[in-house]
């Protein structure tokens, strides 16, 4: 499942109102609090996946996630994101 088109280009960065874009399941940080200490999230369980695992945006550096389909457009949700660092 994906996030419709419609939604996509109807929600914003609660931080800048940007854009956000969809990042595609990968290894991410565990969140605070998460699993046992500093850890790294294992791919979705289903490694071909389109549904996006995150939203980005360019403009703050942020990616919020997006939990059981549903976007978390919180600032406390919100983490630091560069694009190429993998992380």
């Amino acid at each position: 499942m994906s996030l419709p088109e419609w939604l996509l280009s109807t929600l914003a960065c609660p931080r800048c109102k940007g854009e956000l874009t969809p990042l595609l399941p990968t290894t991410l940080p565990l969140p605070p609090g998460e699993g046992r200490g500093e850890g790294i999230r294992p791919p979705s369980s289903n490694p071909g996946s389109t549904t996006p695992a995150e939203l980005y945006c360019p403009t703050c550096s942020l990616a919020y996630p997006i939990r059981n389909g549903v976007p978390e457009l919180l600032p406390e949700a919100s983490r630091p994101y560069t694009r190429g660092s993998g992380s």
